[in-house]
């Protein structure tokens, strides 16, 4: 039973962190020159423990079920789900050896050359789609021993083919300009998907972009600039007068004779 809870809470903590992160590329979308940044350090900190959980529970979990039950692993979907966690593994250390290095220089999309769509956009894909389907087939026990392995891996085989393409159609939106006139269904496209990715709050202002300033009211009462600039030379002249005159009267009384 806590075997369990350990497996999912590591699963759904994982989950989290990337719907989270896919969440936030979306409101990017919202920007004219839209950069996709990696995930944080700690995002990836905590996909990396969640990963290690996972692989510890879940060992374990197939380890107490080939106890109990000698054709424990004779399951077709286990066996499927075996293989996909393989591949899951080989695409983390793809995205963080080639992807993320990719997106922290900081280049638009719509200046990606074709290795960056490749290189980002393909590991992307297998990413979303590992995590979605292998969660899944960790729950669908309907699978279990109905379901052959070839039907489970061209069922995944599907379920790819339309997330790498929902991947790439948002790329290419991305890509495209943000200019409601020159491009009104691009931009449309944009806002839509920028919202979705704002959960539907208003859009933020950009990072680089500084809040508007607050218009100052207009003093009818106040003087003109030069007569206050006036003003202040006065003031400090005065004050440097001031002080000379003071050095000047302790340097005489300091030259004063004494008298006894």
């Amino acid at each position: 039973m806590l075997l369990v809870f350990a497996h999912l809470l590591a699963a759904s903590t994982a989950l989290g962190a990337i719907v989270a992160t896919d969440l936030r590329l979306l409101s990017k979308l919202a920007e004219d020159r839209t950069r996709i940044a990696p995930p944080n350090e700690f995002v990836a900190r905590i996909v990396v423990v969640a990963l290690v959980v996972l692989y510890a529970t879940g060992a374990a979990l197939v380890w107490q079920g080939a106890l109990e039950h000698p054709d424990y692993l004779a399951n077709p979907k286990l066996q499927a789900k075996l293989v996909l966690v393989v591949l899951l593994t080989i695409n983390a250390f793809v995205l963080h050896r080639l992807t993320f290095p990719r997106l922290a220089r900081g280049r638009r999309v719509a200046r990606w050359h074709a290795s960056d769509w490749l290189l980002i956009g393909i590991p992307v894909g297998v990413s979303n789609f590992l995590w979605m389907f292998v969660a899944f087939l960790g729950v669908a026990r309907a699978w279990n021993h109905t379901v052959s392995f070839g039907d489970v891996m061209a069922i995944a085989a599907v379920v790819y083919a339309i997330a790498q393409g929902a991947v790439f159609s948002i790329l290419a939106v991305a890509a495209s300009g943000a200019d409601p006139v020159a491009n009104p269904r691009a931009a449309f496209v944009r806002r839509r998907l920028a919202s979705l990715g704002n959960l539907g709050r208003p859009f933020a202002p950009a990072d680089d972009e500084p809040p508007p300033r607050a218009e100052t009211p207009l003093r009818h009462d106040a003087p003109p600039r030069h007569a206050r600039d006036a003003a202040a030379t006065a003031a400090i002249n005065d004050a440097i007068a001031g002080a000379s005159a003071a050095r000047r009267a302790q340097r005489v009384r300091g030259r004063r004779p004494v008298t006894g």
